[in-house]
């Protein structure tokens, strides 16, 4: 393999309805974005997944992927470019799977991926192994996967390994000074005469070498650096590194790891988080956008206990703005005690009106993917999302995550053998809703608990190192790929109806809020493919952006013989089976009919139908019928829904008002548990709430229920140009209990930067939203 040394470096909405009224909803466009769980990578390599990101400059965005694919004594770096829903190999639509032997040699590894800003590209990081040592790579490719230069950092020792880990492109993470396409920042380590010091370079996009430094931990003989990204510095102006690593002392505890160096490399602090009672590291971070943590950063890795076989437990910290002091810190439990680890993290603030959330991937064992979903406040349990677990077949692993505008893309590696021909290993991808939900995720229930470890200050020097050297890279085609879950939703989108004013997304246990990519985005801000509750003339959707927490739960309240069960796309379905749904199967598509059983003792029964009176409401009929063979002695139905109203979503105005001797208790809060049986506060009638992201509970007493015996009411759900003809609807009907979301909108500035104001509020424009009960 020959090396050149370089030396020092230098710096159409009316027509969607009228298709959807038709009946003519088409199969998914290309790339359209959809849930899947795919694997990807030849039958004879071993694939494993490493990092993943979204594309967004490169033509036809989608995702890309890094990571190393094995065969006998050769390895080399793959990387695999999807579609939006997963598609890959697929002529015309830039879509690809390529393996790179680094420098020409056998044996190549990829650990971290960017996209390039300006559709420059893709720039990747890993390891190149010879005979006397490795060497931390920088290769960038164009947006077809051919390289266009590939940079090799010099070791101080020809003898040392060294691996890239990580790698960000400065001024493309947070608002700063630095020009918008800047340099390429990699971290790793070099491990050198026992030591493992931790690396950090800068490469121009030309692939000159800026600077490359080595950092020694002194007194810890090991510094590891693994994820890196950029925050906000001391000045506000100008941006540091940050980086999550681990350092390891001179007795062999591993420790956390959260370090900040400027621009140029020099440190800024650095702390330690340990207890001397388990290893701790860090594998991932984000940097905080959103509006209460603005400048914060959130480290992720694990604790494992000291003993052989100790389980490991996520541990997440999030630090003060520009300094290297925690503020919160949690450790996850599995009530099983599994041993599960998180690898990488993602900000996804515009999950409602407040802090949003945090999306945490990590692997179950070796057995299954996560998702946690964790408040950025306290790093536990964010309510309104249920954690989710995936791999059916419990051979697959997750390592990373990113944040597309309404999904989550995660990559990692699965032992599977989708096609059942003998192959070893394959990457691993998972897109998943703001819900976190494929057709294949289970629903689980860590818990997370605040813990307080002292930081400890560490003071690494640093040096420089010269040399780097230009190498080819010779690519080679890879192949084959496949959906190991089928894609959300099935071709056709069944379960969306429409009574050409409103149209409902209804899922076959009678939520509201399903998949449906073949119909334009919502409209207003955080606009999304998913259909809940949508107003046709203006495309907005006030069910589904953000977390889509509609839904509705039955129970017998009984202290007795209490049991219950509920459903919705944020938490999932509790004590449920489906019996069945149905839809027309021609023109016009706009009825739909949902049966359910509920634990063995409920069968209820949903009919979604245009309400004759007016274009506003659908009619929704709900019979619960007692299958069981005991009396049911205190019958309860809750339904909720979390109003995001458009323009200006997750701030809105919430009325609550009429009255029904079967209302037991309302709030205003839409991420409330459906389960009838939890712990609810009743706010009472309310006019114009807020504005805030709220929503409309109710929880309905319908008394006893004899076996065999059927109870009956009617609800509506529907959408109005205005707060008038809302209510002129609900009376048509005779709904005498119901709720209202109104915007927090001016009604003047346009819908792409909504101002707050008054108009929503007392006109109800440029739509209402409404929920109500048939009271007479």
């Amino acid at each position: 393999m020959e090396l050149e040394s370089k030396g020092s470096g230098v710096a159409a909405l009316r027509r969607c309805a009228a298709v959807l009224v038709s009946g003519l909803l088409l199969a998914a466009p290309m790339a359209q974005a959809q849930n899947y769980e795919g694997y990807y990578g030849n039958t004879e390599w071993r694939d494993i997944g490493e990092d993943v990101k979204t594309v967004k400059y490169c033509p036809r965005n989608g995702s890309i992927a890094v990571g190393t694919r094995r065969n006998g004594d050769t390895d080399q770096v793959l990387v695999t470019r999807v579609a939006d829903n997963g598609e890959t190999d697929i002529p015309g639509i830039d879509t690809w799977q390529r393996a790179y032997n680094i420098g020409g040699g056998k044996h190549s590894a990829g650990y971290g991926i960017i996209e390039l800003t300006g559709g420059a590209g893709f720039a990747v990081t890993g390891s190149l192994r010879t005979d006397q040592g490795s060497y931390a790579f920088v290769m960038r490719l164009d947006c077809k996967g051919n390289p266009v230069w590939t940079t090799l950092l010099d070791n101080r020792e020809p003898a040392n390994r060294a691996t890239g880990y990580d790698l960000i492109q400065s001024g493309s993470v947070m608002p700063s000074r630095a020009a918008p396409a800047g340099d390429i920042v990699m971290v790793g380590e070099e491990i050198q005469n026992g030591r493992t010091v931790g690396r950090i370079a800068r490469v121009d996009l030309t692939g000159n070498v800026v600077w490359d430094h080595q950092y020694d931990g002194h007194e810890w003989p090991s510094l590891q650096f693994r994820a890196v990204t950029e925050n906000l510095a001391n000045t506000g102006a100008w941006t540091d590194l940050v980086i999550a690593g681990t350092a390891t002392s001179a007795n062999g505890v591993r420790n956390a790891l959260m370090f900040r160096a400027t621009g140029a490399g020099a440190p800024v602090c650095s702390t330690t988080l340990g207890d001397e009672k388990d290893h701790r590291d860090f594998h991932g971070l984000t940097p905080l956008l959103g509006r209460n943590f603005m400048g914060e950063t959130v480290l992720v890795g694990a604790a494992t206990g000291f003993s052989e076989g100790a389980p490991s437990q996520p541990y997440l910290v999030r630090y003060s703005r520009a300094s290297c002091s925690p503020k919160v810190q949690a450790v996850w439990n599995d009530r099983e005690k599994l041993s599960f680890t998180a690898y990488d993290v993602v900000e996804a603030a515009t999950l409602d009106g407040l802090n949003g959330a945090l999306a945490v991937a990590g692997t179950i064992g070796a057995s299954q993917g996560f998702v946690l979903a964790a408040d950025p406040a306290t790093l536990r349990e964010y309510g309104a999302l249920t954690q989710r677990r995936y791999g059916d077949n419990f051979r697959e692993s997750l390592y990373a995550i990113d944040r597309k505008a309404d999904r989550f893309i995660m990559a990692g590696t699965t032992g599977a053998d989708w096609a059942g021909e003998g192959d070893p290993q394959d990457l691993y991808l998972v897109q998943v809703d703001s819900a976190l939900h494929t057709q294949c995720a289970d629903l689980w229930h860590p818990q997370a608990v605040n813990v307080e470890l002292p930081p400890k200050d560490l003071w690494p020097e640093y040096q420089r190192v010269d040399k780097f050297f230009a190498t080819q890279t010779p690519p080679v085609d890879a192949s084959k790929w496949g959906y190991a879950c089928e894609l959300d939703p099935p071709e056709g989108c069944p379960g969306v109806i429409d009574n050409g004013t409103v149209m409902l997304g209804v899922h076959p246990t009678a939520y509201l809020n399903i998949e449906c990519p073949a119909i334009p985005m919502s409209s207003g801000l955080y606009g999304t493919t998913l259909v809940g509750l949508r107003f046709l003339p203006t495309n907005g959707e006030a069910s589904a952006p953000g977390a889509p927490c509609e839904g509705w739960g039955v129970a017998n309240a009984d202290p007795v013989a209490p049991i219950s069960g509920h459903t919705s796309r944020c938490n999932g379905t509790v004590n449920m089976v489906v019996n069945s749904f149905t839809t027309p199967s021609s023109p016009p598509i706009d009825t739909a009919n949902s049966v359910v059983t509920v634990a063995n003792t409920f069968r209820v029964t949903h009919r979604f139908t245009p309400a004759p009176q007016t274009p506003y409401l659908y009619r929704v009929d709900v019979s619960i019928q007692n299958v069981s063979s005991k009396a049911i002695k205190d019958l309860r139905y809750t339904r909720g829904i979390d109003y995001d109203v458009p323009p200006n979503t997750f701030s809105e105005y919430i009325t609550l008002a009429g009255s029904s001797p079967l209302l037991f208790a309302w709030n205003t809060n839409g991420f409330t548990s459906l389960d009838p049986l939890a712990i609810h506060p009743s706010s009472g009638a309310v006019t114009d709430s807020g504005p805030s992201d709220r929503g409309s509970h109710m929880d309905f007493k319908l008394g006893s229920l004899a076996v065999g015996a059927t109870r009956s009411f009617v609800t509506y759900y529907g959408a109005a140009p205005t707060e008038r003809d809302a209510l002129n609807a609900l009376g048509l009907v005779n709904a005498g209990l119901y709720s209202l979301g109104e915007a927090n909108w001016d009604g003047i500035s346009p819908w792409t930067a909504p101002l707050p104001g008054i108009d929503g509020r007392d006109n109800g424009r440029p739509g209402t939203f409404m929920y109500g009960l048939q009271t007479r």
